[in-house]
């Protein structure tokens, strides 16, 4: 598989091919890609962010 080159955003914990991670929604913005009228900077305007899935 080749890796994906897609940049990560800030709020990302690891790429979108990585095992054990998944999407769900920015904790910043709550998935609507602004924060009082700017784009989020935690998902750059996207409303998700990849988060690590599973615990131990």
């Amino acid at each position: 598989m080749q890796p994906d080159d897609t940049p990560l955003n800030p709020g990302d914990e690891g790429p979108p091919d990585a095992p054990g991670v998944g999407e769900d929604l920015c904790p910043a913005c709550h998935g609507k890609g602004s924060v009082e009228g700017q784009r989020c900077s935690v998902c750059n305007g996207t409303g998700k962010v990849l988060q690590g899935i599973g615990g131990g």
